[in-house]
């Protein structure tokens, strides 16, 4: 029986996102693994702003870049020969990559990781430390190479 039966990527399009889904492939081809790709549109109500104040164009628009970023994976995966099934959804990113992966019964999840400087860390924290928290399973967290920032 293989390690890792089912594996949740995320995806925000990234550079660092780009070598996750690289080191996300080879560890699903190896392993035979189901695959899902996840991209998540961190909606300002989820941001503590209300959403309403936001005009629906606005909306709209950052659905379609995430679409865009989520179809760009999927693209991505299949051609390095995986079949793999595209999820989108709205909210907070670290809620929704941890109610997918419960909800999958996956047992990795792999995303990657932006350095960013210690206010943005505190902000925002960092979607894999706050996923240590939050899941049972394994995570691949892919750093970037030196000298790349990620974005």
């Amino acid at each position: 029986m293989s390690l890792y039966r089912r594996i949740l990527m995320a995806y925000d399009g990234t550079e660092g996102g780009r070598r996750a889904l690289e080191q996300g492939a080879e560890v699903a081809r190896m392993h035979g693994a189901e695959v899902h790709l996840l991209a998540v549109l961190r909606l300002p109500a989820s941001l503590g702003f209300m959403q309403e104040g936001y005009p629906q164009n606005w909306i709209d628009e950052q659905m379609e870049q995430v679409q865009s970023s989520l179809d760009e994976g999927v693209a991505r995966l299949r051609e390095a020969g995986l079949e793999v099934t595209g999820h989108r959804r709205e909210g907070e990113p670290v809620i929704e990559i941890s109610h997918m992966a419960r909800e999958m019964d996956v047992d990795l999840v792999v995303v990657g990781h932006t350095p960013r400087g210690r206010l943005a860390r505190w902000w925002h924290g960092s979607v894999g430390t706050t996923l240590l928290d939050e899941l049972r399973c394994s995570i691949l967290v892919v750093m970037p190479r030196e000298g790349e920032d990620g974005g």
